[in-house]
């Protein structure tokens, strides 16, 4: 017979982790300086064009601009407490699409994102907020963006690098955190570019 008091216990074991309450705390603010950074070197153009792994505890700041092949990348095992986060370091606004994809038999938590359009101008990422992927399924898009459904068998996010207006400027940041092993919670802060409109593709699948 399992323990009445098993959820209790399993939340008790997630505060007295101190990877999985910084880790917490910095995807829920956005404040990433207790991460490690990718070597440079690893994340221009060319090798983030190539695809590479995100690496649990690691910001990486790649200078992909679009302009080139189709970027595939990797998350690392949704482990509880895991967080990685992917920054956009150059003006990506070349047409094509990064996707980034799960590992093997892990998934997105189900629910919903908006990302807001505000046109506040170029790059003004201080002046903005992650949107959250949430459980619970948002009715109206709110501050001028669309609401992106996410499902429990996705395994991949796709942004395509829409021309002249789109939220992947330098400085956009994805986010992502597993509250539970298996399964992926992911924030976006946009970095506008002209309208700011959001990019012509950006879903899970």
């Amino acid at each position: 017979m399992g323990s009445p008091l098993y959820g209790s216990i399993k939340f008790d074991e997630e505060l007295n982790s101190a990877k999985y309450v910084k880790h917490k705390l910095a995807y829920i603010s956005g404040v990433y300086d207790d991460l490690d950074l990718r070597a440079a070197a690893d994340t221009t153009d060319a090798k983030t064009d190539t695809g590479f792994a995100l690496r649990d505890g690691e910001i990486v700041e790649s200078l992909w601009d679009g302009d080139g092949a189709a970027a595939s990348m990797t998350l690392p095992e949704a482990t509880v407490g895991t967080l990685c986060v992917f920054r956009f370091s150059a003006q990506a606004d070349g047409g094509a699409t990064i996707t980034f994809t799960n590992d093997s038999g892990d998934y997105y938590e189900a629910g919903t994102i908006t990302v807001p359009v505000t046109n506040m101008g170029d790059k003004l990422t201080g002046l903005r907020k992650p949107a959250y992927l949430q459980r619970w399924t948002e009715s109206v898009a709110t501050s001028g963006g669309a609401i992106v459904t996410v499902a429990s068998s996705h395994t991949n996010l796709a942004i395509a690098s829409t021309a002249t207006n789109n939220q992947t400027n330098i400085g956009a940041e994805i986010a992502w955190f597993c509250d539970k092993k298996g399964y992926w919670k992911f924030s976006f802060l946009g970095s506008e570019l002209g309208s700011g409109a959001i990019n012509a593709t950006f879903e899970t699948a």
